[in-house]
């Protein structure tokens, strides 16, 4: 499985600070930029307990969520590198695009799922 964070935000305030972890693995806090994306890839473990999740802050918001569960993992689409479930940070809130981004964007129509706190 692949899982992507990209930050679709406005360009006159768009950082975006993320901090996405499992219970074997912590990205730690990342700074992403407007059309900048955080990507990993991992093996789902044999009894499909996999998790993986993000919290996410943008100008004084911000929200916490699961990115990848045996509960998502069927919503990910085949790609060239797995299975890819990509998360997009807009003004309004964050979507889920089960196809992977590009320098340029989601590919696919994101739905949106999470609000801003």
């Amino acid at each position: 499985f692949e899982v992507n964070v990209y930050n679709n935000l406005p360009k006159d305030n768009s950082k975006l600070v993320t901090h996405c972890q499992s219970g074997n693995d912590d990205f730690g806090n990342r700074t992403l930029y407007v059309n900048q994306y955080q990507q990993w890839a991992f093996h789902q473990d044999l009894f499909k307990r996999t998790l993986y999740f993000c919290h996410l802050w943008w100008n004084g918001k911000q929200q916490t969520f699961d990115v990848f569960s045996k509960h998502l993992s069927g919503d990910c689409q085949t790609g060239i590198g797995g299975n890819i479930c990509s998360w997009i940070a807009r003004a309004d809130g964050i979507y889920f695009s089960p196809n992977e981004v590009t320098h340029v964007g989601p590919v696919g129509v994101p739905q949106k799922k999470y609000d801003w706190q």
